[in-house]
């Protein structure tokens, strides 16, 4: 099927880090698929070239890209008439502001492609089922009918209390709130947890192949 199954957590505009970890990944889209969680922009300073590279490959073979909360909430703040600042609270002013640079038309290409990326991915292999979200689940509730807002804000509920089959991988919580000892992705049988905190002075971003376990992180 894949020689690899890579995942990568929470960039947030860190586009250097980013470039890092990518560079370190050699991704072959002949052979591995790639499966991003969400959150590519905000709180970094390079939030708009990393939205131009998810964009730019948004159509390469073996590459899934998911919607996390910053870019929901990027979504809301545009589609909005009062223009709701608990985006702007949350790192969105640092995009909002690289945007301004563009034309209306550009602004409006960046918007499509966000709305327009999916909330969940689904597969099987080697007798395991994965289920790629950017925040996690909630327990009580069929994986095939979690509400969005679910999918992409939920946090102690999931990760405390999931105990179904399916591995679920996200990013959205960083790592050193759960285990405040870590600076790596969490990997329990039934999830993978890959935020690691790309922001942060000391963070990074990760990189886990589902089918090994083996981790990458941003330089």
């Amino acid at each position: 099927m894949y020689t690899r199954i890579l995942a990568i957590g929470d960039i947030h505009g860190e586009w250097d880090k980013f470039l890092s970890l990518y560079r370190q990944l050699d991704f072959n889209p002949k052979h591995d698929l790639l499966i991003f969680l969400g959150d590519y922009i905000d709180r970094g300073d390079k939030s708009l070239e990393t939205l131009i590279w998810m964009y730019e490959h948004r159509h390469e073979k073996n590459i899934i890209m998911l919607r996390g909360n910053h870019e929901q909430m990027m979504l809301d703040y545009y589609d909005s008439a009062c223009k709701d600042t608990i985006w702007l609270q949350n790192g969105g002013d640092i995009t909002a502001k690289a945007l301004t640079s563009k034309s209306a038309k550009i602004q409006a290409k960046y918007i499509d492609f966000l709305r327009n990326l999916p909330l969940t991915f689904r597969l099987s292999v080697n007798g395991n089922d994965y289920f790629f979200c950017h925040a996690g689940v909630d327990p009580a509730i069929p994986l095939d009918e979690q509400p969005s807002e679910t999918l992409l804000w939920i946090r102690e509920e999931f990760f405390d209390y999931y105990e179904g089959k399916t591995i679920i991988v996200t990013g959205h919580t960083n790592t050193a709130y759960i285990e405040p000892t870590t600076s790596l992705p969490i990997i329990r049988k039934n999830m993978l947890l890959l935020d690691t905190g790309s922001y942060w002075s000391n963070g990074h971003i990760s990189c886990i192949d589902i089918l090994s376990n083996k981790i990458w992180q941003s330089r």
